[in-house]
């Protein structure tokens, strides 16, 4: 948190922030944002999150933080508390412009609301189109971009931070190939990238947080694998199918 502290009066453009699971990149993340927003004139912190799983998560951590109305929550799982009813109240009202424009200090939503913001050709997905630019956007997890789609999606990214002050920060555990290679040509270029956490100090933060040992194994039969599970009080075992 304090060496992102540190890397907010970097220039607006590309960042990238590799912490381990567990290493509180939530918070410093969003300690980053607010203060280059500070920093350079920007007007708002769009949360990017791949599963509606987490999305809450990160969402109740933010209202903790920032306050319920500074936090806009825009994603399918999401129902106002005051639009339940027959009766939309104003507030209800409020949210649902909202979710159209992106008019918040904060926004957590979706790679999928994000992205069709840029791709898709529907008016009301397009309304909110004019408050990314200008903005910091945090795409969490970013290694779950769809393969099919990391090259167009790298491209309006570049956009985004070449033409429209746009910030962006690549957060993960596990940085996906984005640079510019053969299978990726219009990538990013390692120099465009700025790594919120020195690389030297990177192998000393995994350590810290090293929770897990990989052990690797000749393959195993069914018999094999089963006289291994029984032989532990608590396994956990993945398979490639239910069945």
């Amino acid at each position: 948190l304090e060496q992102c502290g540190r890397e907010a009066d970097s220039a607006p453009g590309l960042f990238s922030l590799t912490v381990p699971t567990g290493g509180g990149k939530t918070l410093s993340s969003l300690f980053f944002a607010i203060r280059h927003a500070q920093r350079h004139g920007l007007q708002r912190i769009i949360y990017v999150v791949p599963y509606t799983s987490i999305i809450e998560q990160n969402a109740q951590v933010f209202r903790e933080a920032l306050g319920d109305d500074a936090v806009l929550e825009h994603h399918s799982n999401f129902v106002h508390p005051e639009e339940e009813g027959d009766f939309e109240s104003s507030a209800a009202i409020q949210y649902r412009l909202s979710t159209e424009n992106w008019q918040a200090s904060v926004i957590v939503t979706t790679s999928v609301q994000f992205f069709e913001s840029l791709f898709s050709c529907k008016p009301s997905r397009c309304r909110k189109l004019h408050n990314i630019a200008g903005s910091v956007v945090i795409l969490d997890e970013v290694q779950m971009l769809p393969v099919p789609f990391v090259a167009p999606c790298v491209e309006a990214l570049q956009i985004l931070a070449q033409q429209y002050r746009t910030s962006i920060v690549l957060c993960t555990a596990t940085q996906p190939a984005l640079l510019k290679s053969p299978s990726l040509p219009n990538g990013f270029t390692a120099a465009e990238v700025r790594s919120l956490i020195p690389a030297n100090q990177l192998p000393a933060l995994f350590t810290i947080f090293e929770r897990a040992q990989s052990i690797f194994e000749p393959s195993l039969s069914d018999d094999e694998l089963v006289s291994r599970l029984e032989s532990e009080q608590t396994v956990l075992c993945i398979l490639n199918s239910r069945e």
